[in-house]
């Protein structure tokens, strides 16, 4: 039974084992597709964020030139041009202001009109329909910036002559270099706090779109005027499982600037997550926690196996040992009543009657002891299957008690003293006489049993709150400390140390423990280790 309790242990550890292997080797690689999903979604993060930035931009500039455009200095004017293609009209569009204009018509279908009329939701304003077509026809965007521009330089016409007398000297001098120079320095110049402001907007869409896809990361942005490189990464290496960074991204989405002004204040961006673990670690929290609860799991089902299998030889044993001792119970009286007869039979014991009588109460004592034993059995069993009545009575203690005593001292064979104690004048307890003897009968024979001579046995009656409480003391041997919780398992003994050829079948201490919760109270042991035992159990006072 040990080989093979050694042999489910080893192949429960090296189950065990697999199952960890496997376990972090899935946990590993898990986190690793993990990790290179989580660089993929940043990248489209980001992608998405410039997208809104864009949008946002471009929101600002239909904005501006809604404004500009409606502006009463504007005069704008749409023609409808008959020509002989009725099916296809077309129309003139004229944009002038007190400085300008755009010098000729612009030509356009009516249709192509119509249909940047209907892209937007609502009923449309002139310079609301012509700053939407401004985004698609890129000459007509020339136009109106041209405009725009031209109706900002007459207007600050000081500024114009103050900046070609500061340039003199400059080659090309002429109006048009001037021209240049203001849009890019003065009209369209950047404010002073624009990279701040562009790295918060950045932030809040990236923010934005990152919480869609990972909720639970941190990043930072990395800005500059020059490209950013790349840090080359391992993805073997333990450090680079932890960070991440997108791919670097040009943004021009700052400021009122027109479409060919943006690319020279470009910027670049990266986002960086120095701790993406963190992060995707709390994502992949669930299944972690499944797969550590499911190794638990496992371990907690391994233990009991192990356990069921070590209880399963202890019971074993002990069975083997309640046959041997049951054997041996059962052989002493059927000798004895076998030598018994013999003498009977073959020297003549029956022509004397003394001595027929002798024989004969020996044969009832041994054949009352056969009784105990396949009563003990019987007990025991009926008590698992809950098939023992208690027919409760009041039962009157002092009576019980000094019947049990004589009998008791009488029975056993060794100088015994036993006495009893009253302590609080308790007349009857509500019980079931015959199991209650029983139990103190057995209590008795246990100390009796584990108790050199003389034998001093001390049985105390007191009484706690609504229970009386039977105290049984000996001067025996005592029971080791590691046997305690165990004396009322089925068919346990305790080893007797130096006192030897003690027999018995186990089952004495179940039975008393079963009968006294049976009744309703509580059965507790204490023992020192030669100093004896004291061993307590209490009984209801009422018939409740």
């Amino acid at each position: 039974m040990k080989r093979k309790l050694k042999i489910v242990m080893v192949l429960a550890a090296i189950a065990l084992t697999g199952i960890i292997i496997f376990q972090a080797y899935w946990s590993i690689n898990a986190y690793k597709l993990n990790k290179q999903q989580f660089d993929r979604d940043i990248n489209t993060a980001m992608q998405r964020a410039m997208d809104s930035c864009k949008k946002d931009y471009f929101d600002s500039i239909r904005k501006v030139m809604v404004y500009r455009l409606s502006d009463t200095a504007i005069h704008i004017k749409l023609d409808t041009i008959i020509e002989r293609d009725i099916a296809h009209p077309s129309l003139n569009i004229m944009v002038s202001d007190k400085y300008t204009s755009f010098g000729q018509p612009y030509h356009m279908l009516l249709g192509a009109y119509d249909f940047y009329r209907r892209k937007l939701p609502h009923k449309a304003t002139t310079p609301e329909i012509l700053t939407e077509m401004s985004f698609y026809v890129p000459s007509f965007l020339d136009r109106i910036e041209m405009l725009l521009s031209m109706q900002d330089i007459a207007s600050h016409f000081g500024e114009l002559q103050g900046f070609l007398q500061k340039h003199k000297n400059e080659e090309p001098s002429d109006s048009l270099m001037a021209h240049n120079q203001i849009i890019k320095h003065g009209v369209y110049e950047l404010p002073p706090n624009f990279r701040q402001a562009d790295s918060l907007k950045i932030a809040k869409y990236y923010r934005a779109e990152l919480n869609k896809l990972h909720p639970k990361v941190s990043f930072k942005l990395s800005i500059s005027d020059k490209p950013i490189p790349a840090k080359t990464a391992d993805p073997h290496h333990v450090n680079d499982l932890r960070y991440s960074e997108t791919d670097e991204v040009n943004y021009k989405y700052h400021g009122f600037l027109f479409l060919q002004h943006s690319s020279k204040n470009q910027l670049f961006v990266r986002a960086v997550f120095d701790r993406a673990q963190a992060g995707l670690l709390k994502e992949m929290l669930a299944p972690l926690l499944f797969s550590a609860l499911l190794i638990v799991f496992t371990i907690f089902c391994f233990i009991y196996i192990i356990r069921t299998i070590i209880n399963q030889k202890r019971l074993t044993e002990l069975k083997d040992d309640f046959i041997n001792n049951m054997t041996h119970e059962l052989k002493t009286p059927i000798a004895t009543i076998s030598v018994a007869i013999e003498g009977m039979q073959k020297y003549n014991a029956l022509e004397d009657p003394d001595k027929t009588a002798r024989y004969l109460q020996t044969c009832r004592n041994e054949l009352g002891r056969l009784n105990d034993l396949v009563n003990k059995v019987l007990n025991i069993a009926a008590f698992e299957s809950h098939d023992i009545p208690l027919n409760k009575e009041w039962t009157d203690i002092d009576g019980l008690m000094s019947d049990l005593v004589n009998s008791e001292t009488l029975k056993a064979d060794k100088q015994v003293d036993i006495s009893f104690e009253n302590t609080v004048g308790v007349k009857s307890v509500f019980a079931d006489k015959l199991h209650l003897r029983n139990i103190l009968a057995n209590l008795i024979d246990n100390a009796v049993k584990y108790c050199a001579e003389p034998v001093v046995i001390r049985i105390i009656l007191s009484k706690i709150g609504n229970y009386a409480e039977f105290i049984v003391k000996d001067n025996g041997i005592g029971i080791p400390a590691e046997h305690l919780g165990q004396i009322f398992d089925k068919f346990h003994r305790v080893p007797s140390g130096n006192v030897h050829n003690i027999k018995g079948t186990g089952l004495g201490l179940n039975y008393v423990k079963h009968m006294v919760e049976a009744h309703g109270g509580k059965v507790d042991v204490k023992s020192v280790i030669g100093n004896g035992t004291s061993v307590s159990f209490t009984l209801p006072l009422s018939n409740d």
